[in-house]
C-alpha cells in the first residue's frame, strides 16, 4: 500500500469493509461507491482478515450459515490503520565522511555541484554520482538565495478556505491523439471548499475559452467566485486575467515549476482521465458522444462520488452543508 498520512483513510477502509462484509454488497458496487479500484478493496480485505484472524466468524452449532453473517460481527475491528511503506534507511546511502567532504569542498570553492563532483572524482578519487552531490547540497540549503523568485510580485495572498468560491483552481488537460498528434483540450475547474468540479471540452487552446470555462463553472455551481488560481500556461495570460477581473473575480498564479500549488486540480485531472476520458484522444469516438459522457461523469462526480478529503462526503453534500 502506498504511503499516506491522510487521517481519514482508516475510516474510509472501515466504511468499505462494512459495505462488503456486513451489507454483503458486490465488489464492483462497493468500489464505485467508495471511489477506489476493486484491487484496492481486495488489499483492504486481506488486511481486515489479518486484523480479525482471532475472531471466530463461523458458528459450530449452525454450520449452514455463511462465515461473517452477523455471528460475532460486533467483535470485529473495522478501522484498518495505515502502515508506512517509507524506508528508514537506504542501502545505497553515502557515508557521513563523503557528505562532510562534499560540504567542505562547497565551503572552500563556493562553486556549483558540477565543479565539486569533478574534484571528488579526479582529485580525491571518490566515486559518487553528480545527482548525489546535487541532492546533498540541496538538502543542506547550499543553493538558498541563488534562485530567481518564482512568485509574481502582484500575486494575491492565498486565502484560508472557509466558504464556497473563496478559492477556485483551474487547469488544462492536453488530450493528444497518438497517431496524428492532434489535440483536444479540457478546461477543468474545481472549488477547493466543496470540491465541485467542472470541465469544458474544446478543440482550441485560447485564453478566451479558458475564461469562459471558469465563468460557466460559476454559473453551474451557483455561487460567486472570489479568487481563481491557475498555472503560468499561455491560456492563462493577460487576456484571461482581463476577462476574469471584468466579472469582479481576482486572479492568482502558482509558482513556476511548482505543480503542488495546484494540487487539487491536478488530482482531479488525473481522476477524470482515469475514470472518464482516458489518457489519449480516441478519434473513433465522436465529439458529441465524448461531451455526453463528460456531462454524465461530472454529474456522478459532484452528486454521488465520495471524497476522502472532505470526510467521505460528496461535493453536493458539502455545498448543502455550507
Amino acid at each position: 500500500m502506498a504511503y499516506s498520512i491522510n487521517p481519514n483513510l482508516p475510516k474510509a477502509r472501515a466504511f468499505a469493509m462494512e459495505l462488503l462484509i456486513r451489507e454483503r454488497l458486490p465488489l464492483l458496487v462497493v468500489a464505485r461507491k467508495c471511489g477506489v479500484h476493486r484491487s484496492t478493496l481486495w488489499r483492504w480485505k486481506k488486511k481486515w482478515d489479518e486484523l480479525n484472524k482471532n475472531v471466530q466468524l463461523t458458528n459450530a452449532n449452525r454450520p449452514s450459515r455463511l462465515a461473517g453473517s452477523q455471528f460475532r460481527i460486533a467483535a470485529c475491528t473495522w478501522r484498518i490503520p495505515t502502515t508506512t511503506s517509507r524506508p528508514l534507511t537506504s542501502p545505497g546511502a553515502l557515508s557521513q565522511w563523503i557528505v562532510a567532504r562534499i560540504l567542505e569542498l562547497r565551503a572552500q570553492l563556493k562553486r556549483c555541484a558540477e565543479v565539486i563532483w569533478h574534484y571528488l572524482i579526479y582529485r580525491d578519487g571518490i566515486k559518487v554520482s553528480l545527482s548525489s552531490v546535487r541532492r546533498i547540497l540541496r538538502r543542506h540549503h547550499c543553493f538558498d538565495g541563488a534562485r530567481k523568485p518564482r512568485v509574481r510580485p502582484d500575486n494575491p495572498r492565498r486565502p484560508h478556505i472557509t466558504k464556497p468560491g473563496e478559492l477556485v483552481e483551474t487547469d488544462t488537460i492536453h488530450h493528444v491523439d497518438p497517431d496524428s498528434g492532434r489535440r483536444l483540450y479540457y478546461y477543468t475547474v474545481i472549488d477547493l471548499y466543496t470540491r465541485l468540479a467542472y470541465a469544458k471540452m474544446t478543440t482550441k487552446l485560447r485564453p478566451g475559452l479558458a475564461a469562459e470555462a471558469v465563468l460557466e463553472a460559476q454559473m453551474v455551481f451557483g455561487f460567486k467566485f472570489s479568487l481563481v488560481q491557475s498555472d503560468n500556461g499561455p491560456e492563462y495570460g493577460h487576456y484571461f486575467e482581463q476577462q476574469i477581473q471584468s466579472h469582479n473575480i481576482q486572479t492568482r498564479h502558482s509558482r513556476l515549476h511548482r505543480p503542488n500549488d495546484n494540487a487539487h486540480i491536478e488530482r482531479f485531472n488525473r481522476t477524470i482521465q482515469t475514470e472518464c476520458i482516458g489518457h489519449h484522444w480516441r478519434k473513433s469516438v465522436p465529439l458529441s458522444r465524448q461531451k455526453t459522457n463528460l456531462k454524465k461523469y461530472l454529474d456522478y462526480y459532484n452528486q454521488e462520488r465520495v471524497h476522502l478529503g472532505i470526510q467521505l462526503r460528496t461535493p453536493a453534500g458539502m455545498l448543502q452543508r455550507s
